[in-house]
């Protein structure tokens, strides 16, 4: 894939076995300059066609463009049942909502007074920014293809070059498409990242493509063979602020998509479906065969549509045989074998099962934790948060930097707060009550304790409203009699 060409989006069928997650892109220049970047970028692209090809099977897998509707059967073709069970959805949709369907804030880990009102405000931008929908987006499409990516630029570079701020965030949160994204690596032991590119197509037909390569401290535009940095009004861009702009979110250290693992058993269920609908279709639709009668096409049409014929006796004075030609497929051994593939599938990727389970028990939340494979489903997240936490961190230092350059929330480093994801936050809520309230009782600071019982989604908000609500009833106590004083704190032990 040469710079000014494009792969076709055309579905070909995939073996699946030759996917095995997604290549890392490296360079041996350890700096990107309008002398090298076409060079670099013309490397990178021969790697990044095949991880393309590949997110494109992927996510047309996704949306159930499968290699089940190339089926052929060489007997009985006119019977070619093609279903598709699109567990790859189902998996894709789970994993999103679980992992991503509560906001991701940020909490407060430093001591200082104010980093809990400032950690507020980050997250006041991030909601005017619409992160949150934007998390669920990058986390769809980070488990479809293995890898996601999260664009940030500063807002308005034109009013920010002038120092101006038109917006209450002064940056610029974008999920680009990973089938046209990659970042490049230098090949070192660091395996730092020196550019990020992004490209789209300016035409219907995809014969020309624009690139934008953003570096540490340049932006450029690649049409063709033509190289310029991007200015306005000859004021370089400032995209950059000592950071690559395109953040690698990776699904996991292979960069395997959630349901990649798992091909050739989705390929196997959407067969044996395909091959259980033909059983009954051919069942319904078997051959009639008269034994020892010789009947015209007019008798078999009346019999077709009346439903019933006469058959009379042969020269030999016997009565001749009609019957139907057939063989019917066993059901419950399908319905055995669906069961098992199914249920691999789930074991495999690290989700719930509830087909053997009693759905309506009266176990606690805590309890049903631990059973019916959701226990694996919330491993395979945790393993999911330690990547995204590290990508996380790499998107701070932006935003960070951002906010400091333009005044609008100084003083905060990425040391002092940490992503909050909020799975199972309502769970054992007596547990995660009497754990905060022994943990005040300790003399630890409410932040901490909303913090440690994991009672709140958000500790640094509802440590402020809990810390003001204690202030407002310190103070409405101090202006009682003190033997009334004495009743309430009395009660309030109890």
């Amino acid at each position: 894939m040469k710079i000014g060409t494009t792969e076709n989006d055309t579905f070909i069928p995939m073996p699946p076995l030759s996917l095995h997650g997604r290549r890392q892109i490296f360079t041996n220049e350890p700096t990107i300059t309008a002398g090298n970047v076409l060079d670099v970028l013309n490397d990178a692209l021969v790697i990044h066609a095949k991880n393309r090809d590949e997110e494109v099977y992927l996510e047309k897998y996704l949306r159930g463009i499968q290699p089940i509707i190339d089926r052929v059967k060489v007997y009985h073709g006119e019977i070619t049942n093609k279903i598709c069970v699109n567990v790859a959805n189902q998996i894709v949709t789970f994993k999103t909502a679980e992992f991503a369907g509560e906001p991701i804030q940020y909490i407060s880990r430093g001591s200082k007074k104010s980093v809990p009102q400032k950690v507020e405000k980050l997250n006041s931008l991030m909601l005017s920014e619409g992160k949150q929908s934007k998390d669920m987006e990058l986390a769809y499409k980070m488990f479809t293809a293995g890898v996601g990516y999260r664009l940030v630029l500063n807002d308005k570079a034109e009013g920010v070059a002038k120092g101006e701020l038109y917006d209450e965030a002064p940056f610029e949160i974008y999920i680009p498409d990973p089938r046209n994204s990659f970042v490049i690596r230098l090949n070192d032991v660091t395996k730092r990242v020196v550019a990020g590119v992004t490209y789209v197509f300016l035409d219907s037909v995809q014969s020309k493509v624009q690139y934008t390569v953003y570096t540490d401290n340049e932006t450029y535009t690649v049409e063709g063979t033509a190289v310029k940095a991007e200015t306005i009004k000859g004021t370089p861009v400032i995209h950059n602020n000592g950071f690559v702009s395109l953040i690698e979110y990776p699904c996991n250290s292979i960069y395997m998509g959630a349901f990649e693992v798992v091909l050739p058993l989705l390929d196997a269920l959407n067969t044996t479906q395909s091959n259980r609908l033909d059983g009954i279709e051919q069942f319904i639709q078997a051959i009639m065969v008269f034994e020892g009668v010789d009947i015209d096409q007019e008798t078999l049409d009346a019999a077709k549509e009346s439903g019933a014929i006469k058959l009379p006796p042969t020269s030999d004075g016997k009565t001749g045989h009609l019957y139907y030609l057939n063989e019917q497929l066993d059901q419950s051994q399908t319905q055995t074998l669906v069961d098992d593939i199914y249920q691999t599938i789930l074991q495999i990727v690290g989700m719930p099962s509830q087909g053997n389970a009693n759905t309506s028990d009266s176990s606690n939340n805590g309890a049903v934790i631990m059973k019916n494979g959701w226990w694996n489903a919330e491993a395979r997240s945790l393993e999911t948060e330690g990547m995204w936490k590290e990508a996380e961190t790499q998107f701070l230092k932006i935003v960070l930097k951002i906010c400091n350059d333009a005044n609008v929330l100084t003083g905060l480093s990425v040391s002092d707060l940490e992503p909050k994801f909020g799975r199972r936050s309502y769970e054992d809520l007596l547990v995660k009550t009497q754990s905060f309230n022994t943990l005040r009782a300790a003399g630890c600071p409410s932040i901490q304790a909303f913090t440690f019982s994991k009672l709140s989604k958000d500790p640094e908000s509802d440590s402020m409203v809990f810390d003001a609500y204690q202030d407002q009833r310190a103070t409405a106590l101090d202006k009682l009699p003190q033997k009334v004083r004495d009743m309430q704190v009395e009660e309030d032990g109890e």
